[in-house]
């Protein structure tokens, strides 16, 4: 069986490395624009203007985030695990292009750098595969209903702004070490490994407006029923200017008008 790679793309669509080699040798000279702490069992939102990136901050060890990203100017456009998923893979790396459903198809947020250096041979990544948990999904999980999760936390960080779970779909975990099994499907967690500092960095491909929630699940060791286990850290976010504008994104190719289907001739 011959098997195709999905993430290849035309290349008027391919990420141009050199560009954000750019951003990331500027870093010296970025200047901070917004700097908070997010206390555990909470969310918040912000806003990461275009050319700006942003940083989840590990402040004081291992901590999951759960991180949700729509355009600012037009809420309905959103990530997408699953077209990220198809295009750049689900592993967030550097480089890795956070994108937009249909109709918009395009980048959103680049990931430009990540404090973590995994062991050699760890198979184990930040991802978006399981995208957020919920008072729903801990119950049905470990039996006990009415607890905190991330979809109360993203909520809390966007209701500000005038949106409503209706405008709250997919996000991306970081700092989550997620393992999909290759044979079964499922996937497992593993402790996070950050230290406190490590970060995950994102350049901003236009106005964005974002939400951080600090997972219950802690540094994904425990289940969110064993509170005196599980430590549940505060995170940090920063946001700064680069001085650099981000590269238009290629216009949509207008799609080609429909040929005919000649029906088979009878005989």
């Amino acid at each position: 069986m011959v098997a195709r790679d999905l993430t290849q793309m035309q290349p008027r669509y391919a990420l141009d490395a050199a560009f954000y080699d750019r951003v990331r040798a500027a870093k010296p000279s970025y200047t901070m624009a917004e700097s908070f702490v997010i206390p555990p069992y909470s969310g918040r939102g912000f806003i990461a203007k275009k050319g700006q990136t942003f940083r989840v901050v590990e402040e004081t060890g291992p901590q999951i985030a759960d991180v949700a990203i729509w355009n600012a100017d037009d809420v309905r456009e959103q990530f997408s695990a699953m077209r990220t998923w198809l295009l750049d893979g689900w592993i967030i790396r550097k480089n890795s292009r956070m994108w937009s459903e249909l109709p918009w198809l395009r980048p959103m947020a680049t990931c430009i750098d990540d404090t973590v250096v995994a062991p050699a041979g760890c198979d184990y990544h930040h991802h978006f595969v399981g995208t957020h948990c919920g008072p729903e999904t801990v119950e049905k999980r470990f039996g006990i209903p009415g607890l905190n999760g991330c979809r109360v936390n993203l909520l809390q960080g966007i209701e500000p702004f005038g949106l409503t779970e209706d405008d709250l779909r997919e996000n991306i975990n970081l700092h989550e070490l997620n393992r999909m099994d290759p044979v079964t499907g499922r996937r497992a967690i593993a402790r996070g490994d950050a230290k406190t500092g490590d970060y995950v960095e994102f350049y901003a491909e236009m106005d964005l407006l974002v939400s951080v929630s600090v997972c219950p699940f802690g540094d994904g060791s425990h289940n969110p029923t064993m509170w005196r286990e599980n430590v549940v850290r505060p995170l940090r976010v920063e946001v700064y200017e680069t001085g650099i504008q981000p590269k238009a994104f290629p216009a949509r190719m207008e799609p080609r008008a429909a040929e005919p289907n000649p029906r088979p001739a009878r005989r």
